[in-house]
């Protein structure tokens, strides 16, 4: 995988989303929310064994989404102590890098309540080809959100595992890119993605939708679960077999913050799960193969 991909973006001040592959903007379409379920209000069961290792050793509850990002939908005794600290790990590189300013701004949970948020934030800007950093006052500043775009999940394909980053997606939060250019005189602003990011970001979303297929009960009609937690628990580098990106277009859904919704694909017995942070936005939505599904399985339904 890249190590990095850097992205210039200047945009008006809005939601919008751009790749660094493409000189135009992908398409977003607005989609019916009929039938979504509220995913907050999933009632779900005790564990009583980690749903990861199968330990029923030192459980603590496990959050389905992260509570960082607003999720409040948990499993009783679902995750061990040392599962717990991997899968903290993980997200923690996410919900504390890019994605914290971003969390201030939409008012999602903190655990410091967001004391620790900085007064001014460091921002890259190109002014003739020059590279300058700005401090610049939080209030004003302009929050570029990366989101990862991956190849598809290499699962059908024999010895593809890496996970491979072709792209960035980037939303603008915050303060107006546009004006904040001008005040400064640039040609646009600059964030960079790096590999261990976009590896801890696929981690997340394999973690969710994992958590959210036990929660239904659908990890039961799988015959080797277990490959998926091994990659996104303990063998980050396989990661790409399970998780890529949805192609365009990206489909925004008004009112829903986050979603995750299962899958069949009947032609190889696979169940996957789309997991979509900031649906709301338009945001890309991304693939996790959860597993093949076991030969007597009726293929009716993913819940």
């Amino acid at each position: 995988m890249s190590d990095i991909i850097k992205v210039q973006v200047i945009r008006d001040g809005l939601v919008h989303w751009e790749t660094v592959t493409k000189s135009d903007k992908p398409k977003v379409e607005v989609a019916d929310t009929d039938g979504i379920d509220d995913f907050s209000k999933l009632r779900t069961s005790p564990a009583n064994a980690c749903i990861y290792c199968g330990s029923g050793e030192q459980l603590s509850r496990e959050h389905i989404l992260a509570y960082a990002m607003g999720g409040t939908t948990t499993i009783p005794n679902g995750s061990c102590e040392s599962c717990r600290q991997i899968t903290h790990a993980f997200e923690t590189a996410v919900l504390r890098g890019p994605m914290r300013m971003v969390r201030y701004i939409q008012n999602l949970p903190s655990g410091t309540k967001h004391r620790d948020i900085p007064g001014t934030i460091p921002v890259k800007i190109i002014v003739n080809d020059e590279v300058r950093t700005i401090d610049a006052p939080r209030e004003e500043a302009p929050i570029l959100l990366p989101f990862p775009v991956f190849e598809p999940p290499g699962y059908l394909e024999p010895g593809k595992t890496d996970l491979q980053l072709k792209g960035v997606v980037t939303g603008s939060f915050g303060g107006d890119p546009n004006e904040f250019g001008k005040k400064h005189g640039a040609n646009s602003i600059e964030i960079t993605v790096g590999g261990f990011y976009a590896t801890a970001f696929a981690r997340m979303l394999a973690k969710t939708a994992y958590a959210a297929a036990h929660a239904y009960g659908l990890l039961s009609r799988l015959k080797n679960r277990e490959e998926l937690v091994h990659a996104m628990m303990h063998e980050p580098n396989i990661i790409g077999r399970f998780v890529g990106t949805v192609p365009e277009p990206y489909r925004k859904y008004p009112g829903v913050h986050h979603r995750i919704s299962n899958h069949i694909l009947p032609a190889h017995r696979i169940l996957y799960s789309t997991v979509q942070i900031f649906a709301s936005a338009g945001a890309p939505s991304y693939i996790v193969i959860l597993g093949a599904l076991k030969d007597d399985d009726p293929m009716d339904d993913a819940g």
